[in-house]
């Protein structure tokens, strides 16, 4: 393990403990059952993460979904530690709930230093 991994995963660790917040995800994940899916859905472990708001801007950031488009004003992000297990694909949906906000998982974005997994950046979008 590189010194430069180590000094990045010793960054994340004293960022999350700035502002932690204990998060438990609960993922539905699509399995191939037959000719079609199956929904299975399953609590994971309780981890420290950090959640902040990625923009204070005025600006409005224009979401497309399945059902349209939507418009929101802050955009709302994690850190989490290379342990965690954060997903988001076309087969699995993460969600939780923190500071009294449900939140989803949009994209997962690995934190590499020397070729090493030292965290997770994780953009998350604020659900009702």
């Amino acid at each position: 393990m590189s010194n430069f991994a180590q000094m990045r995963r010793r960054h994340i660790a004293w960022n999350i403990s700035q502002n932690p917040t204990q998060i438990a995800i609960r993922r539905k994940e699509k399995v191939r059952k037959g000719g079609g899916y199956d929904e299975i859905e399953r609590d994971l472990p309780p981890i420290i993460v950090r959640i902040f708001i990625q923009s204070r801007s005025q600006i409005t950031h224009e979401i497309s979904t399945l059902a349209g488009t939507k418009k929101t004003d802050k955009v709302y992000s994690l850190l989490a530690d290379e342990y965690a297990d954060i997903q988001a694909d076309t087969t699995v949906t993460d969600t939780f709930k923190a500071n009294g906000e449900d939140f989803q998982v949009v994209r997962v974005h690995p934190q590499v230093a020397d070729g090493q997994i030292v965290g997770y950046q994780v953009d998350l979008e604020r659900v009702n």
